[in-house]
């Protein structure tokens, strides 16, 4: 449930006189520059968790050889649970140093990516995975594209809305009013937020321990807008 604020958007007003006009009858007029930011917080809807198969051994073959195996029955795993989106990440493979230079044991890491809008199967899918061997690298939740989307319009409508009613008293108070306006720029909104690394488990920990907890948050969403308007004498 979106909550609504007060509006707190930062407001640039600047006030331009245009240039003599061509002809001695025609009304002056005066350019005005406005800005306008709408802002709610609503809470998070999506849950997304970033797990991830890992394996050492004494060949990169057999490193990714148990990687994959990991990966197949993992995303076996997944697929089982109908309100989840599974989808595989970065696959990488190095081989492990010693201080003084030697070569040790090669390692092997591919990322699972799961995302829900219904926490608790995800949550319960997890904690199956870690049991598996799986280490979790990020947990949280995030609001969805569809919401945010949605929200950006209703926000960018309020903005104008906002913009258009502060211009009116600003003409008012120069004894003009809006005539046009003639330029009107809608702000982009930032990409999504990132997944945040939260801990790696090894499989020792993992097992015994119930699945993870998460909480949505509250999340900002803005929509900015600004525009040139023309004001005249009333």
């Amino acid at each position: 449930m979106a909550r609504r604020l007060p509006f707190f958007g930062l407001i640039i007003i600047t006030v331009l006189a245009f240039a003599a006009p061509a002809l001695a009858d025609e009304p002056a007029r005066t350019k005005l520059v406005l800005s306008a930011t709408a802002t709610r917080e609503v809470e998070q809807d999506t849950l997304v968790g970033v797990l991830s198969a890992h394996a050492e051994a004494a060949s990169a073959r057999a490193a990714q050889a148990t990687v994959n195996r990991m990966m197949t029955a993992a995303v076996e795993t997944a697929r089982a649970v109908a309100s989840v989106r599974a989808a595989s990440g970065g696959y990488r493979v190095h081989q492990q140093y010693d201080k003084d230079g030697r070569p040790g044991a090669w390692v092997a890491d591919q990322d699972l990516r799961l995302t829900s809008r219904e926490a608790a199967p995800l949550l319960e899918l997890v904690g199956t995975l870690q049991a598996d061997g799986l280490n979790v690298n990020g947990l949280s939740y995030q609001l969805s594209a569809e919401a945010r989307r949605a929200l950006e319009d209703e926000l960018t409508v309020e903005a104008i809305q906002t913009l258009r009613s502060r211009a009116d008293r600003v003409a008012t108070s120069m004894g003009m009013r809006v005539l046009a306006i003639t330029t009107l720029q809608v702000g982009e909104a930032p990409g999504q937020p990132p997944i945040r690394p939260m801990f790696r488990a090894t499989l020792a920990e993992a097992a015994p321990s119930p699945p993870p907890v998460a909480l949505p948050d509250l999340e900002t969403v803005s929509a900015s807008v600004s525009a040139e308007l023309v004001l005249v004498p009333r």
